[in-house]
């Protein structure tokens, strides 16, 4: 039971292109990314178009406004923008119809991939990271490639997760094992279709695959890292569901040490993972 060649960069593209993942990319969201992409946008011009769309508006305030941001008043579309910076926004934008597609189809995936994104965060915060929120919203949409597989190669996703499940190992070593690719790969396709930076390309191709020595290597150690401790501390978890492997060397690119790694396991367990987007 192999599927080899079925699901490719091209055959992806193509099912991207058959239909969304949501019903149409509203027009407000290309302004978005042309705003984003343009050398002589201001803040306001972003403010003013992100303003137009309610409910865009107040999910970017509200992710602001999670438990991402304690310390922070975040009131308006500018605080938001100005706290998590314009690529996040992008990214917000892009991604909150197929997150909301995420929860309406697999809980738990949303679940994990909330929990991902704020132990993302915190470890960025602890890895004295700049721009901590745009990291976070990579947590959300890191496994973004399973979403793909569910929704356009649903028969082989399934296949693949009894794999999984009768072998005990963990999914992305099953998609390899069947598929020649894992949905780390297949997510870092999607997010280039969507002309994402290239930094934010390689922590979701490469988060289950971490090697230190690439050059967006300290933000993809974060999003591995804290993969692999979402599912290790996530005891309502599906037990059937195995935890990664985790690269030491990720730690060393962070400059954690494994008695720290200790003391943020501990931290992680006491957090409370709030919903992001509803």
């Amino acid at each position: 039971m192999f599927f080899n060649n079925i699901v490719t960069r091209e055959t992806v593209k193509e099912a991207l292109a058959s239909h969304k993942l949501h019903p149409s990319v509203p027009d407000i969201v290309v302004e978005i990314i042309n705003i984003t992409q343009s050398p002589d946008a201001t803040i306001n011009d972003l403010v003013n178009v992100v303003n137009k769309d309610q409910e865009l508006s107040e999910h970017i305030i509200h992710i602001s406004k999670s438990g991402f941001h304690p310390k922070h008043e975040v009131e308006s579309v500018s605080d938001a923008i100005i706290l998590m910076g314009w690529n996040a926004i992008k990214m917000i934008s892009l991604g909150s119809t197929i997150l909301k597609k995420m929860s309406d189809k697999d809980k738990r995936l949303y679940s994990h991939s909330v929990r991902t994104a704020h132990i993302a965060r915190f470890l960025a915060v602890e890895a004295n990271f700049y721009k901590a929120e745009e990291i976070a919203v990579v947590g959300l949409l890191h496994d973004l490639g399973l979403i793909i597989l569910a929704e356009y190669f649903n028969d082989i996703y399934l296949k693949t997760k009894q794999y999984s499940i009768d072998r005990g190992c963990p999914m992305h070593v099953a998609e390899r094992k069947l598929l020649g690719v894992d949905h780390a790969e297949i997510g870092g396709w999607t997010v280039e279709e969507w002309n994402l930076p290239e930094n934010i390309i390689e922590s979701v191709t490469r988060h289950h695959s971490f090697d230190p020595d690439s050059y967006h290597a300290k933000k993809t150690a974060v999003i591995h890292i804290a993969d692999i401790l979402a599912l290790a501390t996530d005891y309502a978890g599906p037990p059937w569901e195995k935890v990664s492997e985790l690269f030491p060397s990720a730690l060393k690119v962070l400059g954690f040490s494994e008695m720290e790694l200790r003391d943020l396991v501990l931290a992680i367990m006491k957090m409370k993972f709030d919903t992001l987007i509803f």
